[in-house]
């Protein structure tokens, strides 16, 4: 069984360029990305095989960028390249009924 963070999400500020694993336990996020200078974001999603990694959002190329999206409980990553002094947070949106 998987263990999930507590306040389900993640924020990470100044950091490089590289990537950040976390875990989720699903349903509607905030994505939000801020970098200086250029290069891509991608949220990928760990399969079943606990390798792999699989694209869910891609090429986030705009600074600042940012998505509501829906994902499924599971491991995830940043993977951020090319860009400096970066500033990312996935934040879990409270929804009327759960």
């Amino acid at each position: 069984m998987s263990t999930f963070n507590g306040n389900d999400s993640i924020k990470k500020t100044n950091v490089a360029a590289g990537t950040y694993p976390f875990k989720l336990r699903g349903g509607y996020y905030w994505f939000e990305f801020n970098g200086t200078g250029s290069g891509t974001v991608d949220l990928k999603r760990i399969g079943p095989d606990g390798v792999t990694a699989t694209a869910y959002i891609t090429q986030i190329t705009a600074t600042p960028g940012q998505q509501t999206v829906a994902l499924a409980p599971g491991s995830y990553q940043v993977v951020i390249a090319g860009f400096s002094a970066n500033n990312f947070e996935c934040t879990r949106l409270p929804m009327a009924v759960e």
